[in-house]
């Protein structure tokens, strides 16, 4: 498997304003409105107001050190899709050579448990809808200490998955164009300044794998349509996603570049 990265809608934010940033994010509903509402800036500019920016790229979010995405929600609930992945990362409390390999075994709720060496440290699964309870563990994990011992880490997260429902996707345009490119080449991801009236977005989400994939360049302040460049660097893919409110109905929109 190829790591991943997740950066939140800041880091495109700023990038489209100033340079490329990149850090972890927590997004308000409040701040992100349609040009209808209150908020003094765009939706993609309010939702920077609680982001940091360094030169380090994190997933969107940690839990006990284990990256996970979806993030939960504000009721600790990982909220998906039928046909949306949810994914364990755990290369951040893995051992770290010449300690030996540690393993994340990762029990979804609705099978056998799966195991991957850290090496990629990593595991996807989909859901049907439904309730689920995953319990992700870092196994033969080395203490920073003198004596030799073994030591094992584990979080429990509830996975609530809806079915596919008719999709609604309010926020236009939402694309990047071309949505295949070669390595050099440039795609531009077309999202507008301004959210449509009634839309609120509670999360948006830019995810690479690997997490090189891409460079994401300068792109000009001009009212209604943002165009952010993105030059292919080693091939791989890029998913930009937004979910939220529009009038009432939930919706997740998302568009996915490739990289040949």
């Amino acid at each position: 498997m190829r790591r991943g990265l997740s950066m939140p809608v800041a880091v495109v934010a700023v990038v489209a304003m100033v340079s490329v940033g990149c850090g972890s994010s927590a997004v308000t509903p409040s701040s992100a409105t349609s040009a209808g509402g209150s908020a003094a800036a765009p939706w993609w500019l309010a939702m920077n107001s609680s982001s940091k920016t360094s030169g380090a790229l994190t997933s969107s979010a940690v839990v006990d050190g284990f990256r996970v995405h979806p993030d939960p929600g504000d009721d600790g609930v990982i909220h998906a899709f039928e046909g949306e992945n949810v994914v364990v990362n755990a290369a951040d409390v893995a051992s770290r050579p010449p300690a030996p390999q540690s393993y994340l075994i990762v029990n979804w709720g609705d099978g056998p448990n799966e195991r991957v060496g850290c090496g990629p440290c990593r595991l996807e699964h989909g859901y049907g809808a439904g309730r689920y309870t995953l319990v992700a563990t870092a196994d033969d994990l080395q203490p920073a200490t003198t004596v030799p011992s073994n030591t094992n880490r584990s979080i429990s997260l509830v996975v609530e998955v809806s079915p596919q429902r008719e999709i609604v996707a309010p926020i236009q345009p939402f694309e990047f164009v071309p949505r295949d490119i070669g390595v050099g080449e440039t795609a531009l991801l077309r999202i507008p300044f301004f959210l449509p009236p009634g839309v609120t977005v509670t999360s948006v989400s830019l995810y690479c794998s690997p997490f090189n994939a891409v460079i994401i360049g300068f792109a000009p302040f001009s009212p209604p349509i943002v165009e952010l460049p993105f030059t292919g660097i080693v091939p791989g893919t890029c998913t930009f996603a937004a979910s939220g409110d529009a009038s009432g109905t939930p919706f997740k929109q998302k568009t996915t570049l490739t990289i040949h």
